[in-house]
């Protein structure tokens, strides 16, 4: 079982029980069948009287509407769409699951595109969804089609809290499932439901007439970035507007859900904040959860940056009107940081209820730095490497988030339809390189990214997480892969005194093993082990394919392989390092056998490690430029050790621990870098005086 597979695995469960229910037909059946040349629209799929009325699990091509909102869990990504005339059955959810919203579609889908969508009908747990033509609705996802942009919204369908009640045995509740509703009538929060899950934060609001009592279940975070909060059980919302859907619960139930904080009214609740995460260096984005003033919003007196700066050089209010970009002096990237706010009142014109802190990370922290050690964690016993800047808990199992941090890196790959993205530094460099799960839109390959979320220690991987904020700053050069070896880049060790180099310092960036040795004969396109360099190294990796690739593995076959280096874990068989190719150009068969003695390949070395006086031994399979620099921790170059043409052959030099100005550097860390025919090796050691 891959790592990601338990977080779908009941998902799945479920869809698998559907999928062979009933024998499938396609709409429209072609040339000859019924309605050949009719596109389904969305009352087909759902009012049970419409003639043709294709139902689970049959597939559909082409259902046309205009995206009114999204769903933004990493277990559920998808959008609704609705016919632009609006009415009863007119809407209907378009389930993308971890393919994520904009498959096919570049740039990401936006609220009022006009799409075509294709795939396969499905009721989950009474909702229903066009989902990916495959049985199980993961993989491959819906085909989706942009056609336009910018139109307008279809109108919303005013309804009461008698007609829009939650109850399963409701029969609005079909004639308006998917479309956009909207509620006037005065209601007060009778029940909160504020535990973690998909349905955080979501609540039910009633209204009497007379002795009955009806309930509407709005719920306040599935179509929502930031969860939008609705004060306490007794509060007034003068109204509520959003997408008609269905609970996953037992019984089901109809819901009212909130797209962002323009879609409830509450007048008597004070605003709080949702959220605040650096997005530049000097700039922080505050949000909250109910729509402010721009007077209060706009005064820098609301609000206090860390404990002793004080207010913030200027505050401004953005379109979304719960959006609030602050100004402020930049800092120590990485540092801790927060933002207090005070007297923000809301559009309704009540004010915040005393003062309220968001903790977060300084600027935009580099990736290098998530991925360095924290010191404490080094010192346990068993010894554990893991990010400073996540949450507790993680090692044998998931740990929790940090507080939010930005980050900015280079897009390497993805895959598993969204799910999993790496983002390594422009500047590459040890620890560079990180796993971003299930981010709020598609990242693109080669395009660098300012993203805000989170740090957790998944099963031992530092992953970045709880994404809500992207920014796509274009094209940018991804850099050169690490070369290094299979015994390093396999080596699950923790280093409890950060003296010698392994996968750590290589986790998630795109990294490269020469002249290796593939041990095993498999079918194109399958996983397959490598070992080497070829021939006297027997350690081996696994080089995975959940990317693009038909590569063709032969027993003893030589290769160089160009991959990510990730981390596969699960809770039953530990961890163990994996390199990713992102497709066949990452798996090149070589010819490089020695001659006369010669070596196979380009060798490098430190020994002994600590040392007073260290060794580096090289070999060469032809004669090359050579040239091989010793820096420090700081990355000061501090001497070279050679720079100049060798032959083929093993050769051995030494270091003293003299600069190049014959002064002894003093005891420390150091990095021993060998450059030769286009490529670069790095081996860390520990000098002793």
């Amino acid at each position: 079982m891959r790592r990601r597979s338990l977080r779908f695995l009941g998902a799945l469960l479920l869809l698998s029980c559907a999928a062979g229910a009933a024998q499938a037909a396609q709409y429209p059946p072609g040339p000859g069948g019924a309605f050949p040349d009719t596109l389904i629209k969305i009352d087909y799929i759902q009012n049970p009287g419409a003639v043709p009325h294709p139902v689970n699990p049959d597939t559909v091509w082409g259902i046309g509407g205009i995206i009114t909102g999204f769903d933004n869990f990493p277990t559920g990504f998808g959008f609704y769409i609705q016919n632009s005339q609006g009415g009863s059955y007119s809407g209907v959810d378009v389930f993308t699951g971890a393919n994520a919203y904009n498959d096919d579609v570049s740039p990401a889908l936006a609220l009022g595109d006009s799409v075509f969508c294709y795939g396969r009908l499905d009721e989950f747990t009474g909702l229903t969804e066009l989902r990916g033509f495959n049985a199980s609705g993961f993989a491959g996802g819906p085909i989706v089609r942009r056609i336009s942009t910018g139109n307008a919204l279809p109108a919303f369908h005013v309804g009461t809290v008698n007609e829009l009640r939650l109850l399963p045995t409701n029969p609005n509740g079909e004639l308006w499932e998917g479309c956009l509703v909207k509620i006037r009538e005065k209601m007060r929060v009778a029940r909160i439901h504020p535990v973690g899950g998909i349905n955080n934060q979501m609540l039910v609001a009633n209204t009497c007439v007379g002795p009955v009592c009806d309930s509407v279940y709005i719920d306040c975070s599935t179509l929502s970035f930031n969860p939008v909060g609705v004060g306490s059980i007794g509060a007034l919302v003068d109204s509520v507007q959003g997408i008609m859907g269905q609970v996953t619960s037992t019984p089901s139930r109809y819901t009212i859900q909130l797209r962002d904080a323009n879609d409830i009214f509450d007048p008597a609740t004070p605003p709080s904040i949702s959220d605040a995460y650096f997005i530049t260096p000097d700039t922080i984005r505050v949000i909250f959860d109910h729509n402010v003033t721009q007077a209060s919003a706009n005064n820098t007196a609301n609000y206090t940056i860390g404990s002793t700066l004080g207010p913030p050089s200027s505050a401004t209010r953005q379109v979304k009107n719960n959006v609030v970009h602050l100004k402020v002096l930049p800092g120590t990237s990485g540092a801790a940081q927060s933002v207090t706010v005070s007297n923000v009142v809301s559009t309704g014109g009540v004010t915040m209820v005393g003062a309220q802190p968001r903790n977060m990370f300084e600027g935009i922290v580099s990736i290098a730095m998530v991925q360095a050690p924290q010191l404490d964690s080094l010192a346990k016993i068993p010894c554990e490497d893991r990010s400073a800047f996540a949450g507790a808990g993680g090692g044998a199992a998931a740990g929790a988030s940090g507080n939010r941090i930005t980050i900015r890196g280079v897009c390497l790959a993805g895959y598993a339809g969204g799910q999993t993205y790496f983002l390594e530094s422009a500047g590459g460099g040890v620890r560079s390189g990180v796993t971003v799960f299930a981010p709020i839109s598609n990242l693109q390959a080669g395009h660098q990214y300012v993203l805000a979320g989170a740090i957790q220690e998944f099963f031992a991987e530092t992953e970045f997480t709880n994404n809500v904020y992207v920014k796509d700053e274009g094209v940018v050069a991804a850099p050169a892969p690490a070369v290094q070896t299979v015994g390093v880049l396999r080596d699950n060790s923790c280093d409890a005194t950060q003296s010698v180099s392994n996968a750590e310092d290589y986790e998630d960036m795109l990294v490269k093993v020469v002249n290796v040795t593939t041990t095993e004969d498999r079918n194109p396109g399958a996983s397959f082990f490598v070992a080497g360099p070829y021939p006297s190294n027997p350690d081996t990796i696994l080089i995975d394919n959940n990317m693009t690739r038909t590569f063709d593995p032969v027993l003893t076959q030589r290769v160089d392989v160009t991959g990510i280096l990730e981390l596969a874990s699960s809770v039953n068989a530990g961890s163990n390092w994996r390199i990713q190719p992102r497709g066949n150009s990452d798996v090149i068969p070589t010819q490089t056998a020695g001659v006369g003695g010669n070596p196979d390949a380009i060798s490098f070395a430190v020994a002994p490690n600590p040392a007073r006086s260290a060794r580096v031994t090289f070999a060469l399979p032809h004669r090359d430029q050579v040239r091989i620099a010793v820096y420090d921790l700081a990355g000061r170059l501090r001497s070279v050790l050679a720079d100049g043409e060798f032959p083929a052959g093993t050769h051995t030099l030494s270091w003293n621990g003299r600069d190049m100005e014959g002064n002894k550097v003093g005891s420390g860390v150091f990095f021993y870098k060998l450059k030769v025919a286009g490529q670069e090796f790095k081996q860390r050691g520990v000098l002793l005086n």
